[in-house]
């Protein structure tokens, strides 16, 4: 019994951390058709900015999370924003992206030692169940998941914000004629989800150590996630994430742990062979214009 308990906190805590990263990707998928590899470097920047800071709390994940936001919009100015205007498809938007990441690790790498980063718990205290610790950082960190599932279905789908990103998403030109300035909506979405991916890797840095290494995985734990539950789908990012990390976990628990991370890949080509659309299909296919 306290096995299972053992993996079911573990899962949790990483199905929340996918969870947020998922959500990430579809907020820029669906403001503008772009798959984003590069959202595991600006989580993990973020999370070490975060655990190098010799100080924690609340406040300095507010920064964090804030460089999180700027790191997107720097993302979106220098590798999409450039190359769209030069007639760049998707397929070259999203290894702009990746190349971006690179450059963040790069940097990265230069300013801070290539080794893994922890830091001390935002909820300090933990508790009891069967005999297994859980702690309330881990509590945090899925209740955070949930708090941002739950505020980014109201702005999708019930404020003006969310339906001017969605008429971006469907015709730049044709929400241009509706007053909609389509550069200051794609901004704010990729600040946005610069910002919650940003989230993802400072909620992380309490219990599992972050390095530059962990970068791209992540990316294609959070990719992973979106692709299983439906990508463009909230809820099936959410799914997708409890799905991924609950198979890894059990994965991991009863196969091998030496093939963990590869685990996120097989599950993805599996997913993408038998059902492309998700466990939640997308009611709305999002092109680029």
């Amino acid at each position: 019994m306290s096995d299972w308990i053992q993996l079911l906190v573990g899962a949790g805590t990483n199905a929340s951390v996918y969870a947020l990263v998922a959500f990430s990707l579809v907020l820029v998928y669906r403001g503008s058709g772009v798959i984003n590899f590069g959202v595991g470097y600006v989580a993990v920047v973020s999370a070490i900015f975060f655990a190098n800071t010799g100080v924690s709390g609340w406040s300095v994940l507010m920064l964090a999370v804030l460089l999180g936001g700027v790191i997107g919009i720097v993302m979106y100015l220098l590798a999409i924003r450039t190359a769209e205007r030069a007639g760049a498809t998707h397929a070259a938007l999203a290894i702009s992206t990746l190349g971006f990441g690179l450059v963040l690790e790069y940097v990265g790498g230069e300013l801070w030692e290539k080794q893994g980063f922890s830091s001390d718990p935002l909820w300090q205290g933990s508790y009891e169940i069967a005999g297994v610790t859980i702690t309330n950082q881990r509590v945090l960190t899925v209740i955070v998941a949930v708090v941002v599932f739950v505020l980014l279905r109201l702005l999708l789908e019930r404020t003006m914000i969310g339906r001017a990103m969605e008429a971006v998403a469907f015709g730049r030109s044709t929400a241009g004629l509706y007053g909609i300035n389509p550069t200051v909506i794609l901004i704010a979405v990729w600040g946005l989800a610069g910002m919650i991916a940003a989230l993802a890797g400072v909620l992380r840095t309490p219990t599992s150590a972050v390095s530059l290494a962990i970068a791209l995985p992540l990316a294609i734990q959070g990719f992973a996630a979106a692709v299983v539950g439906g990508l463009g789908s909230l809820s099936g990012a959410a799914l997708g994430a409890v799905v991924v990390a609950f198979a890894e976990a059990v994965f991991v628990r009863y196969v091998s742990s030496d093939y963990a991370g590869m685990f996120a890949f097989l599950l993805l080509f599996v997913m993408i062979a038998v059902r492309p659309q998700g466990l939640i299909g997308s009611k709305r296919e999002v092109v680029r214009t």
